[in-house]
């Protein structure tokens, strides 16, 4: 299920008012294939990491960006980003900073995800506060259309019990039972989410 452009905007205004609560200028949110937080930038950009990390930097006014490292040219399918400037960084923290010079900077991952080289970079550049629990409230308000998007993900993992429940039988190997789940999850939208 795709995202509306509403939606977006719901989003980015819930995120928005949360740093205007907290005197802050700019969210980063850090997302990590290897490590997590990953929802937190599909959440505000549509994309999703399938290798490495990225960053989503949502100023409080302004068009927000996305951050990937230039090592890992394809970090996740790009085009699924609604989110325009897309910028491939040598060292993100570096570009960043630039960006981010004298602002106060809520960081969602700072403590667990952010790359040690970026905030080497950051911390010289701007103030960062740690922003996990402000963000998380920010968007645990959830509008009709995300709590459809959740229906419809607990019901496709109710059918995946109960096909692999079906598929299960003493002697049989996690692949031969595991595998018509895994194509109904595929075949109803969870590409590498299964």
């Amino acid at each position: 299920m795709g995202v509306s452009a509403g939606e977006v905007e719901r989003r980015y205004a819930n995120a928005r008012a949360a740093l205007e609560r907290d005197g802050l200028d700019t969210a980063l949110v850090c997302g990590s294939e290897y490590s997590g937080f990953e929802g937190a930038v599909t959440y505000l950009s549509g994309f999703q990491i399938v290798h490495r990390y990225a960053y989503v930097l949502l100023p409080r006014e302004g068009e927000p960006a996305i951050v990937f490292p230039s090592e890992a040219r394809y970090v996740g399918e790009h085009g699924t980003s609604w989110i325009d400037e897309q910028v491939f960084a040598e060292r993100p923290g570096d570009w960043l900073a630039d960006r981010l010079r004298g602002q106060r900077v809520g960081v969602y991952g700072l403590d667990y995800v952010m790359a040690p080289r970026d905030f080497a970079a950051l911390e010289c550049a701007c103030e960062l506060v740690n922003w996990d629990v402000a963000f998380d409230h920010a968007r645990a308000v959830k509008s009709d259309e995300e709590l459809e998007s959740v229906r419809d993900s607990v019901q496709i993992n109710t059918d995946g019990f109960h096909v692999f429940r079906e598929a299960y039988a003493p002697g049989r190997s996690a692949a031969e039972v595991l595998a018509p789940a895994e194509e109904l999850f595929v075949e109803r939208g969870c590409r590498r989410l299964t």
